[in-house]
């Protein structure tokens, strides 16, 4: 744990540093006033031309058009004329310490995931995502990375964090060589031992991976809701699919992460439970091309992959709501910072509007990370933040890579 500590202070040092040349002399003053905005508040109401937006301290304290909004005196003001603002992102599924190939992932320690964590979650918050939602991460290293976020020593996106993932021996995440990214136990109270550990550790979250038995989901869930904490599944792994994903709606899980082998006669089960889910597509077609270059043996796989296009439309029809994640893993971490972009393009692409993905990028994001109190909208009492983009993305989705500005918790950590 010392060694952990030191090697997260000199993640924070160096992340500090290059922070630096990004925020300039940002004194972080007490009231901020950005002006002459066309909002796009993340509720998915329509847009707000002229739109003024009052942050006091971390929360936005006033939002509306001009003429309804008064400024105080003191504001620092920030004219965004001509400029799109939009809550910031959040990446409803990452994993900030993962390897960047298999090679490496064997040979994973605390202190090189740390450095990992640093610097992903300060590249992702320079382009607008100002909330991350871990799903499985090294050891303690996501958890302890939260922490010094907190603590304000880590400048990058805000981590919502599950610890280590809750699965059976020899289960999903523990293959290739894979390390310390998830918790094997077994048996209903094996999995409800698995869950108290994660959240004794600090874990806002629980997330459970497949195989497991319908007995051990139950007492995964049981456990995670009796602590007042969200639980989501991974339900999927093999050539012929169980009923992971049945007995996971069966024990009340609150999302589902993945938009593959999703059975038709589960998905009005999935729209009454009121579930959530995190489909990934971007990084399912990227691994759907992988595999089909790989040869036919792999065809079975390859098909999973792709059908995960035609269950997001069955869902989005049904009613689902549905978040945007990026999981890239391997190999795809060089995708990064720009993921989540890819992701809402691939929502775009298969039916969904800009103004309903802008939705699913901020306001459902907070909403699977049981944070909706607290983010992933422009609203009087929220946590400030937001993107200040140069070009409309309700023209084209694309436009949110065009970043100028990045407000954080009512700092300017980009300008």
């Amino acid at each position: 744990m010392k060694n952990l500590g030191r090697a997260l202070w000199t993640v924070c040092v160096c992340v500090v540093a290059l922070s630096a040349t990004v925020v300039g002399q940002d004194k972080n003053p007490k009231v901020l006033a950005v002006t002459s905005a066309r909002l796009i508040d993340g509720t998915g109401a329509a847009p707000i031309d002229d739109a003024v937006i009052i942050i006091t301290g971390q929360k936005f304290s006033a939002v509306g058009p001009r003429g309804r909004v008064t400024i105080p005196p003191d504001a620092e003001i920030i004219d965004v004329r001509g400029k799109t603002v939009i809550p910031g992102l959040i990446d409803a599924h990452i994993h900030v310490t993962w390897a960047p190939s298999q090679a490496e992932a064997v040979t994973n320690n605390a202190a090189i995931a740390s450095f990992r964590a640093a610097d992903l979650l300060h590249r992702c918050l320079m382009v607008g995502v100002t909330t991350v939602r871990d799903v499985a991460s090294f050891g303690n290293v996501g958890i302890v990375a939260r922490q010094a976020f907190e603590e304000g020593t880590l400048i990058g996106s805000r981590p919502i964090v599950s610890g280590q993932g809750v699965t059976s021996t020899g289960g999903h995440t523990t293959e290739g060589g894979t390390q310390g990214m998830v918790m094997e136990v077994d048996g209903p109270d094996g999995f409800r031992a698995g869950v108290r550990t994660q959240l004794k550790a600090g874990a806002d979250l629980i997330k459970v991976l497949c195989p497991f038995s319908r007995e051990e989901v139950m007492a995964a869930v049981q456990e995670a809701h009796l602590h007042e904490k969200t639980v989501t599944v991974h339900a999927s792994l093999f050539k012929a699919q169980y009923d992971f994903l049945r007995w996971a709606i069966e024990a009340g899980a609150d999302g589902f992460e993945h938009a593959y082998a999703v059975p038709d006669d589960l998905i009005p089960r999935i729209v009454e439970k009121k579930m959530y889910c995190v489909p990934t597509l971007a990084v399912l077609r990227l691994l759907g091309n992988e595999y089909k270059a790989r040869g036919p043996e792999w065809e079975w796989k390859v098909r999973k992959y792709f059908e995960s296009e035609e269950i997001f439309r069955k869902l989005r029809r049904a009613g689902v709501k549905m978040a945007v994640g990026s999981d890239a893993i391997t190999d795809n971490m060089g995708e990064y910072p720009g993921m989540i972009i890819k992701e809402t393009e691939e929502f775009v692409e298969l039916g969904a509007t800009p103004m309903e993905t802008i939705v699913a990028a901020t306001k459902v994001g907070a909403e699977v990370s049981d944070a909706a109190d607290r983010l992933g909208t422009i609203t009087v009492g929220k946590l400030a933040d937001l993107v200040v983009l140069d070009k409309d993305p309700l023209a084209n989705i694309a436009n949110l890579r065009t970043a100028q500005i990045v407000i954080q918790g009512g700092r300017v950590v980009k300008r």
